[in-house]
């Protein structure tokens, strides 16, 4: 088996490699998820000095990403990583065929975590049509701590992490949120991929004490009209026990068609 090179590198140093990897899958990645491999360690692989590769680590040593340019043994050198890095599983889509088949070939197990939709170009966009006395609209920078503070209390998501990703989308203008009278009851994003183009993935949150009103396939049906206004492509994902949103993201005219999957390795 040839030996590779493998060197912790920066995500920017292999952006070259990056794109190469984008363009030749069949259908976009996750956007929550291309956020957490951007956030996770990057590795070089190199051959004879030049840099044929990459492969993406998170915190618990789970592989999120890996690519090799098609010239190269691809199963040697997952096999070498796999000898060298130990990682105990991966996370990997099913729009990954080379990776994901590097998983299978070496799973102990394997799991589904999320599934992915898209929206069919040309398929007819249902208008939006809150109750009356609702409000649907940007959330503005002074209105931060109020979508923080609901986020977390609805989901329990990190105050501290929901401040830096909200204070983000609020400046580019894509987070929104459905009010009654002056509280926020949903909230709604539309994330422009800047590495997908022209992908945008769009999601909802609604309060506990207003979900089976059918607001959260309301409000994917507004950001599906915004999507259309800019000429994007809207796609979304959920957890795999979360019916709930599957129900919503359906109504709205999603359609899954690829899988998150998580591996346990040998």
């Amino acid at each position: 088996m040839r030996k590779y090179s493998i060197e912790k590198s920066d995500h920017g140093k292999l952006s070259d490699l990056k794109k190469l990897y984008l363009k030749q899958l069949p259908a976009p990645r996750d956007g929550m998820w291309e956020t957490f491999v951007m956030m996770a360690d990057h590795y070089a692989i190199t051959s004879a000095e030049k840099t044929i590769g990459y492969f993406v680590i998170n915190s618990e040593q789970q592989i999120l990403q890996f690519y090799v340019e098609g010239t190269y043994d691809s199963s040697d050198i997952f096999q070498q990583i796999i000898d060298e890095m130990k990682p105990p599983g991966a996370v990997a889509m099913t729009s990954e065929p080379e990776f994901l088949s590097h998983c299978l070939d070496h799973q102990k197990s394997v799991t589904v975590n999320a599934l992915m939709y898209h929206f069919e170009k040309d398929t007819p966009i249902a208008g939006a049509n809150f109750p009356d006395g609702y409000e649907f609209r940007t959330v503005q920078e002074s209105e931060l701590s109020t979508a923080v503070n609901f986020a977390h209390e609805t989901l329990g998501a990190d105050q501290g992490w929901l401040s830096m990703y909200y204070g983000d989308l609020i400046k580019r203008k894509e987070l929104f949120g459905l009010w009654d009278g002056k509280t926020l009851i949903a909230t709604g994003e539309r994330r422009v991929s800047e590495t997908q183009k022209p992908y945008a993935d769009v999601g909802m949150i609604v309060s506990t004490t207003h979900r089976g009103q059918g607001l959260a396939t309301m409000i994917l049906q507004k950001l599906l009209n915004l999507c259309g206004e800019k000429g994007l492509s809207a796609i979304c994902s959920t957890e795999k026990d979360n019916v709930g949103a599957q129900k919503a993201i359906a109504k709205a005219g999603f359609i899954d068609h690829h899988r998150i999957v998580e591996f346990k390795f040998n």
